[in-house]
């Protein structure tokens, strides 16, 4: 990784750069033909890769508008090789623009463009004024630089005095709103209407250039250009606004200012400033894009133009794969050929000690990695703070989302972006207000994510999720083209199908963000469902929350509050005593520690650390209980670690309870037996890694009910994009309102409610330690002995359950089918354990009698004898 960033080769494979132009570039080329003039409009595209490296984008960028181009001029489909060169010279002198941050990489794209440029009798093209060199991320726009320095340029960062910093920003208050300005004439000219001409009389030439003088004369001219005070001033101007943010504030620092912004915009600022403010700007490689590009991006007047970057204009299409790095020092990078054996080092707090040592055995190395250390902090200040990014710079942030942003943001109104991100950019809680801005505002065209299982990426782990996607620069698009899971790039186009914007924001209304569906069907189905019921938690709603609900990231981190954690070791040193659930000594007591992979649906002793070996516990699996074990009430899962009970009672507090606790596992797949996984369990310690529910325990059982089933298990599958059942993820799952289960379906005539308490009991209440769940049971059950576990007739009742719910849902007997054999797993399973898809059988059983029921206006009954919740509770028949 470190040495194809050295030398800026990163590499596409073909068949996504062509899936990319595809999606973002075709559509303005097919809109450029249908120009009464196409040969100019094709000319006129505008096509740049902010993060071009060698090219690999902007070479195939090109080919693609020069074949259109040559078969305009020929009138053939099939042009031939000399029409496509002199189409291919003109193309890459005119349409092709790149910036990258390296200059290795830079002039790698300029030879790749020359060898595709050349033309027999014609010169190669001069290229400098369209491929750049600078960060495409670190510059100001003309809106923010009108505004003037923000106070957030002045926050301390590493190195920095906290008294300096506090007198700049008072100063600069003061010279912003006019107090203390020196000048006649506040503000700065942000006007580059003299570039735009100066640019445009060199493009003319390098276009109409036919002898290597022409290319002389422009090479020349650009330079002079790029050396006058004007746009040196310029230049000075907007890097002195980013050096506000990204300086050293020291006492014998120059202050940069408000003012400084119109002194060196003016040329008359001192030669300390302006060699601090020309300092900074080489260090990080700014890039102010209205400055660079003046011809794509204009501002005609002193005063920017109305839009949010000040700016009008863009590119036709901005298309690449910009790096995928979280903005933050490495240190195992920065030392991999400086120091490897500190890069190579055992573990991080190793490695921070011989960073320590570098301070006496190597002084001048130590102040590398601390000034390197302090540009990557100034330039996340300066991303982060500076307002440029506002959709996208938050929390830890990676590179690929606030490209992404930038794409979007330097395209032109009928223009189009095409970018290679992780899947995450469209499904993050991070990314989630740029994602959604672009679907509220019609602008996401195509999102087409991958899975890397057939190494597309050869180098990135097979697991991991990628994505193109393509915004438009303001066209608002009616249907969003999408496909998920993919892993060859052919089966992208394949499989796509087609959702509207209003159904992509009822399928996740807080953060608009995308949900994951195989195919049209799932599509289907899952706004089906969601048409039939509101998501769990709608943000903003006075009525948005009719569960009621708070949640809690589990009592305990199984980390940072590890110090209060017991072994059995330790307690029966003690001289503790165990009665097969918690510890006892006197007045004290220690709770069990129970984690999420002790609990599963329907069963609070899943599995238990007794009798777990080695091997299984470096694997991360524990035994099960046995069905004999299951069916005595007495016996409970063992934990491997037990909290002093103050501390439990302590958490427990902050959380409404009446003696059990609602919560799922958090650490999940999409490809598991199961997805949701919500358990009831007794009032105890619990791991971080299992987030609970708290609220009323009688809608808690409800709402376990609703959580276990297949169907919202089956929904849950289609938002879900990683490994993480987040808070809002399950925020925006479809889910029956309290209001609507106590609602009476016609195939029950009695509210569905009651049918979901009974069964919901037998199934949970199966252990002395969770009798409180039934204490709040609407048929007053309080106590009474445990249910037996009794698997056959445990299958039956959550067969029900299933059945029921996919009622409630409004599934179709056809979908109903459907879900069924998407739990590909469990069906597996069964099949080699049972010899069949017993669940699916039996679902589908209950279905059908329930459609019965409700046809007939018999009321549906149960083929269980005696039905749930009647009868001796130890003595329920299977």
């Amino acid at each position: 990784g470190n040495d194809r960033k050295t030398s800026g080769s990163y590499y596409t494979p073909s068949k996504l750069v062509d899936l990319v132009l595809d999606t973002a570039l075709d559509p303005v080329l097919d809109h450029a033909e249908k120009s009464s003039e196409p040969e100019a409009a094709l000319l006129a595209v505008t096509v740049c890769d902010p993060a071009i490296g060698s090219g690999h984008f902007m070479v195939a960028a090109a080919r693609r508008i020069a074949t259109r181009l040559a078969m305009i001029r020929t009138g053939e489909v099939d042009p031939t090789p000399t029409m496509l060169n002199d189409a291919m010279h003109d193309v890459i002198a005119r349409c092709i623009y790149g910036v990258d941050i390296n200059p290795m990489a830079a002039d790698l794209a300029k030879v790749s463009l020359w060898l595709e440029a050349m033309a027999p009798g014609k010169p190669l093209s001069f290229l400098d004024h369209h491929i750049k060199v600078g960060n495409s991320l670190l510059g100001t726009t003309p809106a923010l630089l009108a505004a003037g320095i923000p106070d957030a340029a002045y926050t301390a960062l590493t190195g920095d005095d906290r008294a300096v910093v506090r007198a700049w920003k008072k100063l600069n208050q003061e010279q912003r709103s006019g107090q203390t300005s020196l000048l006649d004439e506040p503000g700065v000219d942000v006007s580059n209407a003299a570039q735009v001409t100066a640019t445009q009389e060199v493009a003319d030439r390098v276009v109409a250039a036919g002898a290597l003088a022409d290319i002389a004369w422009a090479s020349q001219r650009y330079g002079k250009l790029q050396a006058s005070a004007e746009l040196v001033n310029a230049r000075n101007a907007a890097d002195g606004w980013c050096a506000a943010f990204l300086t050293v504030k020291a006492p014998d620092a120059p202050p940069i200012t408000h003012d400084t912004v119109e002194a060196v915009a003016r040329g008359t600022a001192d030669h300390q400033t302006t060699t601090a403010v020309v300092a900074v700007a080489a260090r990080h490689r700014l890039f102010h894009w209205h400055l660079e590009f003046p011809e794509i991006f204009q501002v005609p007047s002193s005063e920017p133009v109305n839009s949010p970057t000040g700016w009008r204009g863009g590119f036709s299409a901005v298309l690449g794969n910009p790096p995928w790095e979280t903005l933050q020092m490495t240190e195992k990078e920065f030392f991999a050929t400086r120091a490897p054996e500190i890069a190579d080092a055992a573990n991080a707090a190793a490695r921070r000690r011989l960073i320590q040592l570098l301070e006496e055995t190597n002084p001048e190395l130590h102040g590398d990695y601390l000034l390197e250390s302090r540009r990557v902090s100034a330039e996340v200040h300066l991303i982060k703070d500076s307002d440029r990014f506002p959709l996208t710079a938050r929390g830890k942030i990676n590179t690929y989302s606030v490209f992404a942003e930038h794409f979007r943001t330097t395209l032109a109104n009928h223009g189009r972006s095409g970018v290679i991100t992780p899947t995450g950019l469209a499904t993050d809680a991070t990314t989630a207000p740029f994602f959604s801005d672009s679907i509220r505002a019609q602008r996401l065209a195509a999102f087409y994510d991958f899975e890397n299982e057939s190494k597309i990426f050869t180098d990135v782990h097979h697991s991991f999720r990628f994505a193109v996607s393509s915004i438009t620069g303001g066209e608002p698009i009616k249907d969003v083209r999408l496909s998920f899971l993919s892993r060859q790039v052919a089966d992208a186009v394949g499989r796509r199908f087609k959702l509207a914007a209003h159904e992509i924001e009822m399928l996740n209304p807080n953060t608009g963000t995308l949900p994951i569906f195989r195919s049209r069907r799932d599509a289907d189905i899952t706004i089906n469902c969601y048409r039939r019921h509101p998501v769990l938690i709608r943000d903003g709603y006075r009525d948005g929350n009719p569960w009621g609900l708070t949640f809690k990231q589990g009592l305990f981190n199984m980390a940072s509050d590890s110090s209060l954690f017991r072994t059995a070791h330790d307690l029966g040193a003690e001289g503790a005593e165990f009665d097969g659930w918690a510890w006892a000594r006197g007045d004290q007591r220690w709770l069990p520690l129970y984690e999420a992979k002790m609990l599963s649906h329907w069963n609070h002793r899943f599995s238990t650390y007794a009798g777990a070996t080695q091997a299984q516990l470096n694997m991360g699996t524990l035994p099960r209980l046995t069905t004999g074990e299951l069916d005595n009430p007495e016996t409970e899962a063992r934990a491997d670690a037990w909290v002093p009970e103050s501390d439990v009672q302590t958490a427990l507090s902050s959380v409404a309870n009446d003696g059990w606790l609602l919560g799922w596992r958090n650490i999940t797949r999409t490809n598991n037996f199961r997805t949701f996984i919500p358990c009831a369990l007794p009032a105890t310690a619990v791991g971080h890694s299992f987030p609970i529910f708290s609220g009323h325990s009688h809608n808690l059982i409800l709402l376990h009910a609703v959580m276990s089933s297949l169907v919202f298990d089956y929904v849950a599958r289609q938002k879900l994009s990683g490994t993480n059942m987040v808070y809002f993820v399950v925020n925006q799952l479809a889910c029956p309102t309290p209001k609507s289960m106590m609602q009476i379906p016609g195939w029950l005539q009695r509210p569905f409610s009651a049918f979901v308490h009974e069964r919901a009991l037998e199934l949970t209440y199966t252990s002395d330690r969770i009798e409180p769940y039934t204490l709040r049971a609407p048929d007053g059950l309080v106590g009474g002995a445990p249910f037996r576990w009794l698997p056959e007739r445990r299958a039956q009742i959550s067969a029900e359950l299933d059945a029921g719910f996919m009622h409630s849902y409004g599934v179709s007997r056809a979908d109903a089918d459907y879900i069924l054999d998407s739990f590909d797993v469990m069906r597996r399973s069964e099949e080699s354990d049972l010899g069949e898809f017993r669940t699916k059988r039996l679902v589908l059983a209950e279905f059908d009698a329930m459609t019965r029921a409700g046809d007939s206006g018999i009321p549906y009954k149960s083929p269980l004898d005696p039905p749930p919740g009647h009868g001796p509770r130890h003595e329920a028949t299977p």
